[in-house]
């Protein structure tokens, strides 16, 4: 991954106080959202991110199991879970990240986030994302 291209959407990503950002030299995606829906909203809109990085706010176990999917160059997370860490791991994709957390919490910052725990046993992608989707089109 280019240092440039990741420092010049890391300055986007900070000065528009984003929750996801993917960028490719000029930004293809951007959302302040939180939880997973802007992750969902991409998920839908792009099958194939090749050649683009993604800069996101929070990346748990399930946002991992979206982002391998899309396949982008390179995933950048502000704060990533050991989960989801461990399962990048896994799958050989360039990351990087500022800062390690045991797992991501849920709204009230006191449990575990639902969709943590759901994938928390699960190591395959497509299977947390049929799950992850059922559950979210459900709420």
């Amino acid at each position: 991954m280019e240092k440039n291209l990741l420092r010049s959407a890391l300055k986007i990503f900070e000065e528009k106080d984003l929750s996801l950002l993917v960028y490719n030299g000029r930004t293809i995606f951007e959302s302040k959202g939180s939880g997973l829906k802007p992750l969902i909203e991409l998920y839908r809109s792009f099958d194939n991110l090749e050649g683009s990085l993604v800069i996101d706010k929070m990346v748990g176990k399930a946002a991992v199991s979206f982002l391998l999917k899309m396949r982008p160059d390179h995933i950048h997370a502000k704060i990533i879970s050991e989960p989801a860490l461990k399962l990048l791991n896994g799958y050989g994709q360039s990351f990087s990240y500022d800062k390690k957390i045991p797992f991501v919490l849920a709204r009230n910052g006191k449990s575990m986030c639902p969709f943590e725990k759901l994938v928390l046993e699960m190591d395959n992608p497509e299977e947390i994302i049929r799950i992850v989707l059922s559950k979210f089109t459900s709420l």
